[in-house]
């Protein structure tokens, strides 16, 4: 093995927390996109409901008396 690869696997073998937390944070990122895709699927009047209140609200605030 080259001399530079042991030195590689050296190092991941030195923090197993790092590669735990990578793997968590790798993961519900994966989920959350997947939950993401979902919704944009299967709930179209959800996110329009949603984007026409948010819309309604910073309208309503930015073009309001102050």
């Amino acid at each position: 093995m080259d001399a530079g690869l042991e030195h590689l696997q050296e190092d991941a073998d030195a923090c197993p927390k790092k590669s735990f937390l990578g793997t968590k944070c790798s993961r519900a990122v994966r989920e959350t996109e997947a939950l993401l895709s979902d919704l944009m699927v299967d709930q179209p009047l959800f996110w329009l409901l949603t984007a026409s209140l948010v819309g309604f609200l910073l309208g309503k605030r930015l073009l309001g008396k102050n």
